[in-house]
């Protein structure tokens, strides 16, 4: 498990680094989120917003600084869950 916390988190740190915000990797990280947290808040409100992510945003849609900026506080619980 913890494994995939660390996998998680680097994905995660990926894209709030602004490395890599593509469509594949947002899709991944919902994914991941929904199947570790299942419906935990506030990883549940988190994978939502991430799932109406598109770059450039657009109406009802969040743009990749708004998503960072969500997943940072999720970034540093992953990290202390994964050492």
């Amino acid at each position: 498990m913890i494994s995939r916390f660390a996998d998680l988190a680097t994905k995660v740190r990926l894209f709030v680094d602004g490395r890599d915000r593509s469509m594949t990797l947002a899709g991944e990280i919902e994914v991941m989120l929904t199947d570790l947290f299942d419906e935990e808040e506030p990883y549940a409100s988190v994978a939502l917003a991430v799932a109406s992510y598109r770059p450039g945003g657009g109406a009802y849609l969040y743009d990749g600084e708004q998503i960072a900026k969500m997943l940072m506080p999720v970034l540093k619980c992953l990290e202390a869950a994964a050492k």
